[in-house]
């Protein structure tokens, strides 16, 4: 099996939506994958193994994709996505639930329709979160979900700006979930850093040594061999007067 890389691109395919007569009649039948394609790299959108981040795709209203989500929202019914879990020609599939939030606005109602019917979609909430869990280059866990209380990502007339914050999850146990990548690898010292540290602790402790050694070493060496000299003059001075004295009286006899 061909494994994903790091920064390798996920790309996310979801499933044509249906209305439930279509969906009854299409049970046994294999379903239509959409992809988004994104305006601003003019590729489908992707997410990436191994990396956090923001990935951002703007869609144009009338593509297929954007009217998928428009009819996701008006069934209140999740999109079904899938992400291919290596980078095999024929890769198993991982699916999951792509849930699509639009702010609506009301219109005045007419007969017996009620208001929630008479709700008109005005744009789709665009901010989601996406975390993805794999291991050894295999894609392992996905869940994308939409952010409610995030402010709407700045979009023009006739484009759908979808913002994703990505966060991604190393290992292959759930004990290792809870430990992001990323924070892992802080604590790994790497040979390069290793020998730089090395070298600038041998550096502070020569400057360190050297200033010790010669404000303070030497002069008080100094101090203490100038005490030394002089209170030997002072022996030798002491030791050459009673010699002389004593040889005072030799002469006088």
């Amino acid at each position: 099996m061909k494994s994903y890389k790091l920064g390798d691109g996920i790309k996310i395919e979801c499933a044509q939506v249906e209305n439930q007569q279509q969906k009854d009649i299409a049970t046994t039948k294999s379903p239509i994958w959409l992809r988004p394609h994104c305006i601003e790299t003019d590729k489908p959108l992707e997410l990436y193994y191994g990396r956090d981040g923001p990935v951002q795709c703007s869609i144009k209203g009338e593509s297929i994709f954007h009217q998928a989500m428009l009819k996701s929202i008006v069934l209140d019914r999740p999109l079904r996505c899938r992400l291919a879990r290596s980078k095999h020609t024929k890769p198993k599939y991982l699916e999951f639930s792509f849930r699509i939030e639009g702010v609506k606005t009301r219109t005045s109602s007419n007969g017996s329709r009620s208001s929630t019917d008479n709700a008109k979609i005005k744009r789709i909430n665009g901010n989601f979160n996406a975390v993805l869990h794999g291991h050894r280059g295999i894609l392992l866990a996905a869940a994308v979900y939409p952010v409610s209380e995030q402010p709407l990502p700045e979009t023009v007339s006739g484009v759908t700006t979808m913002q994703f914050s990505q966060k991604w999850y190393e290992g292959g146990g759930l004990s290792v979930l809870m430990a992001n990548k990323r924070s892992e690898e802080e604590f790994i010292i790497q040979p390069v850093v290793a020998i730089m540290f090395c070298i600038l602790t041998a550096c502070a402790v020569y400057v360190v040594g050297r200033v010790y050694v010669e404000s303070t070493l030497i002069p008080r060496t100094l101090a203490e061999y100038e005490l030394d000299l002089q209170a030997n003059r002072k022996a030798e001075s002491t030791s050459s007067t009673e010699q002389s004295s004593l040889e005072e009286p030799k002469k006088t006899k």
